[in-house]
């Protein structure tokens, strides 16, 4: 049983600022895998079948951005293009098994694929309702976003911090402000013309210190320029915190799984090194991997609180900067 008092919150360092909240649609299917990626968490449920997948479509990365892992750990992270038909199988798998929806990136830049339209087509061909990605979108060309509105992309994220040339190029090195704002409108005008309502565009920064006191003003650049504004919570990925104990569980064992370009089977998409790969999608199925007892040992060992006794769990950096959070948060 687990500790009455284990906290696991969905969604917690992912927030709306203003706009549409693309998470919401008039979509009884939606609402009913958005119910269940919330409930299954909350009350412990595993489902038979996840209900969303991480499909690293690639690990490679166009920018050099400081703050990410693709970054940082360069050197140790192999660079790699998942092959069609390995997406196909984790498509054609997930349809039989009432998969909700899969987000084409991990660790990488998903329009540096060649086949990314292909992916997407195939997608929402196979009956999927969430189908997206996040990018820097760099590459987002108006001829790659009359393609994606074509294959039908439901949504999409692009990360931008802040709304002046200066802050923007400074964290997100190797990207263009002016390329990236004429993408993003060129995306927009495109809906517009073509009378097409997605993809739903949401713009997020990573709410670096630097960013908190000028936040208003991002909200207010980017309100009229796409559908939803959104913040994710900064979470320092460079510096590990090692033993870091509370009684918190992560949501992403009841709710989704991760499968990287080669085809290995991860249980979350926080784990940039392998430690708890669960095989190969090209070996075994994902349902296989979702029931496995390694998987139910992880879920039992956090709905217990105790996360921390796993070693790639401690230090994790959704981990610590949600624990660090609530902690913060017992001082006020």
């Amino acid at each position: 049983m687990p500790d009455e008092n284990v906290i696991i919150e969905v969604n917690a360092n992912f927030h709306h600022v203003s706009g549409e909240n693309i998470l919401e649609r008039d979509d009884e299917r939606f609402k009913e895998y958005r119910r269940k990626w919330k409930q299954w968490p909350e009350s412990f449920h595993v489902g038979e079948f996840p209900l969303f997948i991480d499909v690293e479509v690639t690990s490679a990365c166009n920018l050099k951005c400081p703050f990410c892992a693709t970054t940082y750990r360069a050197g140790e992270i192999a660079k790699g293009f998942m092959p069609f038909e390995t997406l196909r199988k984790i498509v054609d798998e997930g349809a039989d098994n009432d998969l909700c929806g899969v987000k084409f990136n991990i660790r990488g830049e998903p329009l540096l694929h060649p086949e990314i339209v292909r992916f997407v087509a195939y997608a929402k061909d196979k009956g999927l309702v969430d189908v997206y990605f996040n990018t820097n979108a760099m590459l987002m060309t108006e001829e790659v976003s009359e393609k994606l509105i074509d294959a039908g992309l439901d949504r999409i994220s692009i990360s931008f911090e802040g709304f002046t040339k200066e802050v923007y190029e400074r964290h997100r090195v190797g990207a263009v402000f002016e390329t990236v704002l004429a993408n993003i409108e060129a995306m927009q005008s495109l809906k517009t013309r073509l009378g097409a309502d997605h993809p739903r565009v949401r713009v997020q920064t990573v709410l670096l210190p630097e960013l908190v006191d000028s936040f208003e003003q991002y909200k207010e650049f980017w309100s009229p320029r796409v559908d939803e504004v959104g913040m994710l919570d900064f979470k320092e990925m460079k510096a590990k915190k090692r033993g870091l104990t509370y009684p918190w569980a992560c949501p992403q064992l009841w709710q989704r799984m991760g499968i990287w370009w080669d085809g290995t089977i991860m249980p979350c998409n926080h784990d940039d090194e392998g430690g708890l790969a669960l095989g190969n999608v090209n070996e075994i199925s994902i349902k296989k991997a979702w029931g496995s007892e390694q998987s139910n040992e992880l879920r039992r060992t956090h709905r217990k609180g105790l996360g921390h006794l796993v070693k790639v769990c401690d230090g994790c950096y959704l981990r610590d900067s949600e624990i660090l959070k609530l902690m913060e948060a017992e001082k006020t």
